[in-house]
């Protein structure tokens, strides 16, 4: 938390104006739409939230809590648990006395008991609604529902440091995370010693002022292929216009595997009202995961090209698609369904017969035959991919400490994986650069759990830069003054085939953090 700064900005006419935008102390129908109206700026990305309509579903909510008497008497993890379990929403009527009853029929439930996914995909108004009503416990706003990456992003740059996401197949984890991300934020307000308004301000606003928006570096080359679906008008106009001069490059979330990564390749089907592939983009992320999202991963999709259409009916006579298990069960389920290298060279073949100039679309990564050796644990990355291309970079063993023991509070140790060139007479307290290795980061959790246990030790030790790596890839990120970095925004990331094998991108990572570059910024330690 940048004091000086949040002192500033509290005094500045857009600070003024966003703290007011969160006060308890308006009607808060007429502030829930301001604040939807605030969060449809560019900046928050596709958040979908609609003002009218959760203002209804706020109302709503409220009305079944409160009427009800379904609020517990003493807020505790406990007591917010048995009300997510005894929570259903019914349709509220009013009548002309002013009396409220509510429609129990199956058309007027919109919110059962047991389905805890849908509860936790609405947070967001649930927040809102605790957030504007409840004193007892302080409740926060959890917005972006379809964006918690920039929620993430938001308390990174801020020293935040939420709580796990839960790994479970009971959704009712995924409501009760909304409790533990409240105690965190409860925290943070407490030490810095924040209203309620200005935590939401420091939370949606002023975080922003402490990153610098990163200028997107070219994409790795694709390894992955997936199939996902659109489908309804919505989609179908978006889609659609990638057919038009508008100039822009169209990009937006979609649903996706969660092992996707950057620069991955996506085939878009469309299924109603038009039932055909319709277009082939890149994943400009990795899979976001969403806690609050009926769809718990998605990515940024773009670069989107458009296709000769191909039905369900081709790919059922085509003599290898038709072969493919997702294509037999008529592409049922298939959002973030993989297709193999093949299959995808097929998909090109059909595109090319029906007319289309398959060079314009992306190709998959051919990695060479570089022998790295036995690669069956994080050790093994380290001593035969990861140390010689640090040897190439014209590094000695003596530049770097393995397994480096820093003090973190007051008995708990953190230890960075490689620490290069550690300054300081106490605890090691500077350091220019710090590398976390990994046997495998093809998961979402295992990589944002890299991404998260390195940004933390580069920041004990004030490094310029972070670098995680797996059996795979190595990513590189630059961290600003603030000790904050984007982890979908890297400077650098590659295949290790590619690093090894291609001089220009050996040369590129020499250029970053090569010994001599690291070693020039030594003098500001």
């Amino acid at each position: 938390m940048n004091k000086q700064l949040w002192e500033l900005y509290k005094e500045s006419k857009r600070g003024k104006d966003c703290i007011a935008l969160f006060s308890l102390d308006t009607d808060s129908y007429e502030s829930v739409v301001k604040i939807a109206e605030f969060l449809s700026q560019p900046q928050f990305g596709n958040n979908e939230l609609n003002g009218s309509n959760i203002n209804w579903w706020i109302d709503v909510f409220l009305c079944n809590i409160q009427e009800r008497n379904l609020k517990p008497t003493i807020w505790t993890r406990e007591s917010f648990a048995q009300l997510v379990d005894d929570l259903d929403i019914f349709l509220p009527i009013e009548n002309e006395n002013g009396a409220v009853t509510f429609d129990q029929s199956e058309s007027g439930t919109l919110l059962k008991k047991n389905r805890f996914r849908d509860k936790a995909s609405f947070t967001h108004c649930f927040s809102l609604a605790l957030y504007y009503t409840e004193t007892d416990f302080k409740f926060k706003p959890l917005l972006l529902p379809y964006r918690f990456d920039i929620f993430q992003k938001n308390c990174d740059a801020l020293g935040i440091d939420l709580p796990d996401i839960p790994r479970s197949n009971n959704y009712k984890e995924y409501c009760l995370y909304y409790w533990d991300i409240n105690a965190v934020l409860n925290e943070f307000q407490s030490e810095n010693k924040l209203s309620d308004e200005e935590l939401c301000a420091c939370i949606y606003d002023f975080s922003m002022l402490l990153y610098e928006e990163s200028s997107t570096i070219q994409m790795p080359k694709p390894t992955n292929v997936w199939f996902t679906g659109g489908s309804g008008k919505e989609d179908f106009a978006l889609l659609d216009s990638l057919g038009q001069d508008t100039g822009d490059n169209k990009s937006c979330m979609w649903a996706c595997n969660e092992k996707t990564r950057r620069g991955d390749i996506i085939v878009m089907y469309c299924k109603t009202p038009r039932s055909y592939i319709h277009s082939i983009w890149r994943a400009r992320s990795n899979g976001i995961f969403n806690p609050f999202d009926c769809y718990h991963c998605r990515t940024n999709l773009c670069d989107g090209i458009l296709t000769p259409p191909i039905s369900i009916k081709d790919l059922k006579n085509d003599k290898h698609m038709s072969k493919i298990p997702i294509v037999r069960s008529n592409l049922q389920g298939l959002n973030g369904v993989e297709l193999s290298a093949k299959d995808y060279s097929e998909l090109l073949r059909m595109i090319e017969e029906k007319g289309g100039d398959i060079t314009q679309y992306p190709k998959l990564f051919e990695g060479g035959s570089i022998d790295f050796g036995e690669i069956k644990v994080e050790k093994n990355v380290e001593e035969n991919i990861l140390i010689p291309i640090l040897q190439r970079l014209g590094y000695k063993e003596s530049d770097w400490t393995r397994q480096l023991a820093l003090k973190a509070g007051r008995k708990e140790k953190a230890i960075p994986d490689f620490v290069f060139f550690p300054q300081g007479e106490r605890h090691f307290e500077n350091a220019p650069m710090v590398i976390e290795a990994k046997f495998d980061m093809s998961s979402m959790q295992e990589l944002q759990n890299a991404f998260k246990q390195g940004l933390s030790y580069a920041r004990l030790l004030h490094a310029c830069y972070m670098g995680v790596c797996d059996k795979e890839r190595f990513i590189l990120y630059k961290i600003n003054k603030n000790g904050f970095t984007d982890s979908n925004m890297p400077i650098f990331e590659n295949h290790w085939v590619t690093i090894y094998s291609d001089n220009g991108v050996g040369a590129e990572l020499n250029h970053l953090i090569g010994r001599e570059a690291i070693v020039k910024i030594l003098s500001s330690y």
